[in-house]
């Protein structure tokens, strides 16, 4: 064998010997942590990224916003602006982002509605001023259709009720309601929805 043949034969045993330890190291388990990571986001869905998406969707193009609210029994509709927009879904933004942080809090359940070729999964929580959140997912994207979030807390002799909503695409709305121990109630209903231009 000459010493070409050689040095060829000692450089492919190396390539071989090298890409054989390579391949050992790539498939040792990952560690601890990695798993619990892993574990940790696929639990719970990302809501926030949910809403940021839709927020920067709508802030990119030339949508026709309106604005209905109702207080009581009054109803005022009128145009706003992009900026007014994200203030308000921002609302939402920040309930979500809190829900994220403090996922501890939530247990969780699933539920398949065949009807509607969707299922919700659902976050409760007796420890947390948001109670309850329902999302309503395409079986088959696996993308939100709905959200609904219901916060509930207590200042003084009054119970503060929040309900929030989010149809994908289309719009959201903010739901408020004020009770005390002596009778009193107040509500409000906010629904910001978009759509092209004509």
């Amino acid at each position: 064998m000459n010493q070409v043949s050689f040095a060829w034969l000692r450089m492919t045993c190396c390539v071989v010997l090298f890409g054989g330890i390579m391949a050992c190291e790539s498939s040792k388990p990952a560690d601890d942590n990695k798993k619990a990571v892993v574990a940790d986001t696929a639990k719970f869905y990302p809501i926030n990224q949910f809403i940021a998406d839709e927020m920067r969707y709508v802030d990119l193009r030339n949508f026709l916003i309106q604005e209905n609210l109702v207080t009581n029994k009054d109803t005022v509709s009128r145009n706003i602006s992009k900026d007014e927009f994200l203030a308000a879904a921002n609302e939402l933004l920040q309930q979500a982002n809190w829900f994220m942080a403090h996922k501890d809090l939530f247990t969780e359940s699933i539920f398949q509605d065949l009807g509607t070729d969707s299922y919700t999964i659902n976050y409760t929580s007796t420890n947390a001023n948001i109670k309850h959140i329902d999302l309503l997912l395409n079986q088959q994207t696996n993308l939100p259709k709905r959200l609904f979030i219901r916060y509930s807390s207590k200042a003084g002799d009054t119970t503060i009720t929040q309900q929030y909503s989010w149809i994908a695409n289309q719009q959201f709305g903010i739901g408020r309601s004020l009770k005390t121990n002596t009778g009193y109630a107040a509500n409000s209903n906010k629904t910001i929805l978009w759509k092209k231009q004509d």
